[in-house]
């Protein structure tokens, strides 16, 4: 299970996001530069992918909080053996070892992936990626949001 992002790693990521997805080379680099302590960029990729995957999937799968054991237990089960969550759980792993030593052309590569990601395990269209990022954003900022 994924740790709950802080606000301004949300934030780092989905600018970062969205520079990819503008094509704006000058956002992308600014946002690859870190501060002293601060997580890499494309490791706050993946965590936030990782955190998307597990936010979703569990919904497509009627997979909720105060269900009875047995029903969890099932739905958890048809969850864990879809050979979607099965794709999802090796790209995000497969991501998360890349990032940590990443170029910043493979930083493109990730971001572009997950985009890509998103949109297939969702009903989001190329038209919806940059106001899904916003509640990303806005959802980060109000610090109650699914990943604060």
């Amino acid at each position: 299970m994924a740790e709950p992002m802080a606000p301004d790693d949300i934030l780092r990521a989905c600018g970062y996001l969205e520079a990819v997805w503008r094509n704006d080379a000058v956002d992308m680099a600014a946002l690859l530069q870190r501060g002293p302590g601060e997580t890499p960029t494309p490791v706050l990729l993946t965590e936030l992918g990782e955190n998307i995957m597990q936010l979703m999937l569990p919904s497509q799968f009627g997979v909720h909080d105060g269900m009875p054991g047995q029903d969890l237990a099932a739905a958890t089960e048809k969850m864990r053996t879809d050979p979607t969550v099965q794709v999802s759980m090796v790209l995000l792993e497969t991501l998360k070892s890349l990032a940590p030593t990443a170029t910043p052309h493979q930083v493109e590569i990730i971001a572009r992936a997950l985009i890509s990601y998103l949109l297939s395990i969702s009903k989001a269209t190329e038209d919806d990626v940059l106001p899904m990022l916003s509640v990303l954003r806005q959802s980060a900022l109000q610090r109650n949001g699914p990943f604060a």
